[in-house]
């Protein structure tokens, strides 16, 4: 945001710039935050008393990862929405993208690996195709998230396809560079693996603790809690 020209359409500009001697440009985005903060809480404040308690959005787009995360129990603090099914393959998770119609503060991408499924030794031409379907997922979902959160591969074991696995987390910490991006395979090991693929509910917690964390920072709705 464009701190003067906020101040300039409220008609406060002039007057900063007359006490130049006092008022600095930190000090004039220290008011400018205020000033936001405080819209912020009346905003808040007014969603509140129309729904009873406000909660920011959360919707999952993905597969089976996504659609089997326990979301309602890990993220109380969210209004969450799962937008995600089993065995769906990048074009499918793309094609639901693309018909979606609602609106959601905070949005969470996976996939990529169900489309190696009894492919073991895939290409690159391959992986970067699945990889493009997914920048191209993460486009149209600019239109209808505030704020998106890319989660990549991790250290998968047979019967799912190991090497794509592997070859897609590569690429999507090369391409994947204008988004936070959570890179689980130093978060999820072996034993938190329940057919090799999915997860336990102690790896669920594990990622769902990495993406709060994220989610809070990120949020100013849960900066109000740190600064009223």
């Amino acid at each position: 945001m464009n701190i003067i020209y906020f101040l300039e359409k409220l008609g406060l500009l002039s007057c900063f710039l007359g006490t130049q001697r006092v008022f600095n440009r930190f000090w004039i985005f220290v008011l400018a935050m205020f000033l936001l903060l405080g819209a912020c809480v009346q905003d808040k404040d007014i969603r509140s008393k129309e729904s009873g308690l406000y909660k920011p959005s959360f919707a999952l787009f993905g597969d089976s990862i996504s659609a089997f995360w326990p979301i309602e129990e890990q993220f109380p603090e969210f209004e969450t929405y799962k937008k995600a099914f089993p065995g769906r393959r990048t074009y499918e998770i793309q094609e639901a993208a693309k018909n979606e119609t609602g609106r959601y503060r905070s949005c969470m991408l996976n996939g990529g690996v169900n489309d190696f499924l009894n492919n073991f030794e895939p290409t690159w031409e391959e992986v970067d195709a699945t990889v493009q379907r997914q920048l191209e997922t993460l486009e149209i979902l600019n239109d209808h998230c505030d704020y998106i959160i890319v989660l990549n591969v991790w250290t998968v074991q047979l019967p799912w396809p190991v090497k794509a696995a592997s070859m897609i987390n590569l690429e999507m910490k090369k391409k994947v560079t204008f988004l936070p991006r959570i890179d689980p395979e130093d978060l999820i090991h072996t034993e938190m693996l329940l057919d090799g693929g999915h997860l336990t509910d102690e790896g669920y917690g594990i990622l769902s603790q990495r993406v709060r964390e994220y989610l809070k920072a990120t949020l100013p709705e849960f900066w109000l809690e740190f600064l009223l």
